[in-house]
């Protein structure tokens, strides 16, 4: 089920989903404004990305910072956990823009939901790995949005980090090179190990013409269960290659895949550490 959403301008949807949704708090404007006060976006450098990779539409967050490519993390700070986020078409051409939401840290027993176009009714972790909205948007350049909207309940269990990606693109084109994204992080806390991160991960070419891509990957520390994994623009792993030592060079091989977008994430014992986009064209 979904419930429509404003696509342009300031009006605040907290009525009808007051209504709609009971789950959330009726004070849910001085629940956004507590979510803005400690929303931080963790540290670039996390997530270093080129200046042509912000992609179909610019992203910035309720106090005007680009987060494309990045990860926001926020401390849940009520019952209901709520990022917003504005978005801006990139170029001088309207397109119509629709989102996917990946499920990457699934956390048991919490609900979530978002609002592109529609706004649809929380589901249960694990039952939408993959959540394509129902209705894109019809964007015009220069025109500000404020119709996205992320919502997490972890139903009580605020320790565990729950994390989603989000990812826009050109309904004519789904697999075009020219799409955004974004992580969000709901609840735990921010770590040493992402406070000091020094994971990297770079390839190259990107885009790939049908070569296959070379990835470097630098490690804080030697684990076994430490993998490249590359997933397609479904979610979906395609391939996926274990890695030894802290530092080295591994090949994944791109003949057999279709031209699209796709993620290269640096995991360990199933956990993403980063990751980086990759284009693949003909």
């Amino acid at each position: 089920m979904t419930l429509k959403s404003n696509a342009v301008g300031n009006t605040s949807l907290s009525g009808w989903l007051v209504l709609a949704l009971g789950t959330i708090s009726p004070n849910i404007e001085n629940t956004k404004r507590m979510t803005k006060r400690y929303l931080q976006v963790v540290a670039a450098t996390l997530f270093a990305f080129s200046t042509n990779a912000q992609g179909i539409v610019s992203l910035t967050d309720e106090d005007g910072h680009n987060v494309n490519g990045t990860v926001i993390f926020s401390p849940c700070p009520s019952s209901t956990d709520t990022v917003s986020l504005f978005t801006t078409l990139s170029g001088g051409t309207a397109r119509t823009v629709n989102v996917r939401r990946y499920e990457v840290w699934p956390v048991a027993g919490s609900f979530d939901f978002f609002c592109w176009g529609v706004c649809n009714l929380p589901v249960s972790s694990g039952t939408h790995p993959t959540w394509l909205s129902q209705d894109a948007v019809d964007m015009a350049p220069a025109i500000s949005y404020n119709n996205f909207h992320a919502y997490y309940q972890p139903m009580g269990n605020t320790s565990t980090t729950s994390r989603f990606r989000f990812v826009w693109f050109d309904t004519a084109n789904p697999n075009g090179p020219d799409s955004s994204w974004v992580d969000l992080d709901h609840c735990g806390f921010v770590g040493l190990e992402e406070l000091n991160n020094t994971n990297g991960l770079s390839i190259w070419p990107s885009p790939s013409d049908g070569q296959d891509v070379q990835v470097s990957f630098n490690l804080d520390r030697n684990q076994v269960g430490t993998r490249v994994v590359l997933y397609n623009v479904l979610g979906e792993p395609v391939h996926q290659v274990a890695v030894q030592g802290r530092q080295g060079r591994v090949v994944l091989p791109t003949g057999v895949l279709v031209p699209g977008v796709y993620f290269a994430n640096l995991e360990r014992q199933g956990r993403m550490l980063t990751t980086r986009r990759l284009v693949i064209t003909r």
